[in-house]
């Protein structure tokens, strides 16, 4: 048996109790946060040491922050199509994808169209700066999928970068600019489109 309960408590994950308490529409922004943790742990289990073993482990962070950047422009998405009272169907169709680049076209579409927080010259230059991440984070996986297989769907082998052995990765850098990105999306964005800043 793999799911399996302890009797010690504290030996035990608990994955409903955080969804207990919140609504059905907070969800995708829960596991949008759940998913950008797991990687920010990974990550610091790493700092400071001076080997390559992060090597192995890099592939799964990159997925788990780029799921969380999905998760989090989809959470903005279902708020806003939420308060727009298109019907279930309509915001399933809109979110049924996983190219990061068509997700951020509809935000800063919704953004453009119904809200007055993101149309001051600041905000657009913050706007701005989020579109070159997630563009480049599209780039590097337009589909979702370089990052859960090896091979594509043709079974071409992924290429991460150049393709050269040496092709690195600064992760101290790549968290910093990922949690830039995330904190924009979430407390900026989200935050706003959740509540009641709807023109």
């Amino acid at each position: 048996m793999i799911f399996k309960s302890n009797i010690d408590i504290y030996k035990n994950a608990y994955p409903n109790w955080q969804k207990t308490f919140r609504s059905h529409d907070e969800h995708l922004i829960l596991y949008s946060n759940y998913f950008k943790e797991s990687a920010d742990k990974l990550i610091s289990s790493y700092e400071g040491l001076n080997n390559h073993s992060i090597d192995s482990t890099i592939i799964p962070i990159i997925y788990l922050y780029r799921h969380s950047i999905e998760l989090c422009l989809k959470a903005i998405l279902y708020h806003a199509y939420i308060k727009r009272k298109l019907d279930k169907t309509k915001i399933q169709d809109k979110l049924n994808r996983h190219n990061l680049s068509p997700l951020w076209d509809m935000v800063t579409s919704e953004l453009r169209k119904s809200y007055l927080f993101s149309k001051d010259n600041e905000s657009k230059k913050v706007l701005r700066k989020l579109h070159v991440l997630i563009i480049e984070l599209n780039n590097f996986d337009p589909y979702s999928i370089y990052f859960r297989y090896p091979f594509d769907q043709q079974l071409e082998e992924n290429v991460y970068g150049d393709g050269k052995e040496n092709f690195g990765i600064d992760y101290i850098h790549m968290k910093n600019e990922v949690n830039f990105l995330y904190e924009k999306l979430y407390y900026w964005i989200y935050d706003k489109v959740s509540k009641d800043n709807y023109v």
